[in-house]
């Protein structure tokens, strides 16, 4: 039983290692779905550990208590409303319902509170440092983006405290190392300049050509949030850290926002995969702990795909979460793709108003996208399978809006719920 179970990890080693980490297209795929596909690689392609429960009864195994309550909180976090500070122990926390006051308040909270590194927070962070430097992030959010603006910003930041509370990481990563990640998460979308990376460099934008066409958003959105802590002492979270700790919380922010560009996902997964493959036992055994710690690259890759997750995590929230967030970001592709028109330049997959069907293009993003990233980030941290659990309820939810909408022939209705039904069957099997 154990050679078979050797042999058995290392042909899926070897099978990962040979893979090229990019989806084909599959037989009669739908033009939504070939447009995801296309999406995700930047190009055109040619065709070549539990069963799931109630909803509501998983949305309560997921609430974990905040390490302070509504007592003891400052004036500065003292204005949220209890419910909000009970939402945020709940996947159901909606940033987009918040003011902006209340936001920037939540996001200090969310970093203050921290149990992973609240004892050196409040040692070398003052709060008041920590509200100001949320605030400047807030206002170098542009509130005219429909989904890359603030409550995104703090969505992501609630997200990856939350991540590193349910797999229990509060000991395994370094106070200093959650520190930062909490801090690139709240500014990892500074400056977003509402259009993705292809159209700055096919219109030749200042920000393309300033960073020579290589993710040219991210390291906009690295280079806006340092110049927030290094403008004023006022906004400077770092000003008491050590000269060393410093360069490396610098290079591990630097690294976690870069890898948020989708140019990267596809290699995120077929490391997250190998890792996995090499570390099973101790990883379905809830022992992360040794293989987190095994290498500083193996910690900064794991706190890159914590923040990657994050980020594209929407279909992974509760369903009207979902729903309501993926309009938004559809709003903006399709808003891009006006300019497009406008422009008479190309129009980039999935920005088309007029062609693209909104929930099929749900159902192709998830099977190729976020279905994997689940995959890969439940089977280490398995602790964050509520994850696998939404995002099964909603790929079904998208399917059914999709033959409700656009009442598609029998055939094609039958083979996209088939793969559907194979999504949720891999999903169930995390």
């Amino acid at each position: 039983m154990l050679l078979e179970k050797v042999v058995k990890k290392l042909a899926a080693i070897a099978h990962l290692s040979s893979v090229a980490g990019e989806p084909e297209v599959k037989d009669n795929m739908t033009e939504n779905e070939i447009m995801t596909l296309n999406w995700l690689q930047g190009a055109s392609v040619a065709n070549g550990r539990k069963m799931m429960e109630g909803e509501d009864e998983r949305s309560t195994s997921m609430a974990i208590p905040t390490p302070r309550g509504k007592e003891g909180l400052s004036a500065i976090t003292g204005k949220i409303p209890a419910n909000t500070l009970e939402e945020l122990n709940t996947p159901d926390f909606n940033a987009l319902s918040q003011t902006v006051e209340l936001k920037i308040a939540i996001g200090t909270y969310v970093v203050w509170v921290h149990e992973g590194c609240l004892a050196w927070v409040r040692d070398n962070v003052p709060e008041n440092t920590l509200f100001k430097f949320m605030t400047a992030v807030e206002a170098k959010y542009p509130s005219e983006n429909p989904f890359h603006n603030f409550s995104h910003g703090l969505d992501v930041l609630y997200n990856v405290s939350r991540f590193c509370r349910l797999a229990n990481l509060q000991s395994t990563f370094t106070e200093t190392s959650q520190f930062w990640l909490l801090i690139a998460a709240s500014g990892h979308d500074l400056g977003h300049l509402g259009v993705n990376n292809q159209f700055l460099v096919e219109t030749t934008h200042e920000v393309a050509v300033k960073y020579n066409d290589r993710s040219p958003l991210e390291n906009l959105h690295c280079a806006m949030l340092f110049q927030i802590t290094n403008s004023s002492p006022d906004t400077n979270v770092f000003s008491n850290v050590d000269k060393d700790t410093y360069k490396e919380m610098r290079k591990g922010i630097i690294a976690a926002i870069l890898h948020t560009d989708m140019v990267k996902h596809n290699e995120m997964i077929k490391e997250l995969s190998l890792l996995y493959q090499m570390n099973s036992d101790a990883l379905d055994s809830l022992k992360a702990d040794g293989v987190v710690k095994s290498s500083a690259a193996t910690t900064q890759t794991l706190m890159n795909a914590l923040l990657h997750c994050a980020d594209i995590g929407n279909p992974m929230k509760p369903w009207d979460l979902c729903y309501e967030l993926a309009h938004l970001c559809l709003d903006e592709f399709f808003a891009q793709g006006d300019v497009e028109k406008e422009r008479g330049i190309p129009v980039q997959v999935l920005n088309d108003r007029e062609k693209v069907n909104r929930p099929n293009s749900q159902v192709g993003f998830i099977e190729f996208v976020i279905c994997p990233m689940a995959e890969s980030i439940c089977n280490i941290f398995p602790q964050l399978d509520n994850l696998a659990h939404h995002l099964g309820i909603n790929v079904q939810n998208w399917l059914q809006l999709w033959i409700d909408e656009a009442s598609p022939p029998e055939e094609q209705t039958s083979k996209v719920s088939e793969r559907v039904r194979r999504v949720v069957l891999r999903l169930k099997a995390v």
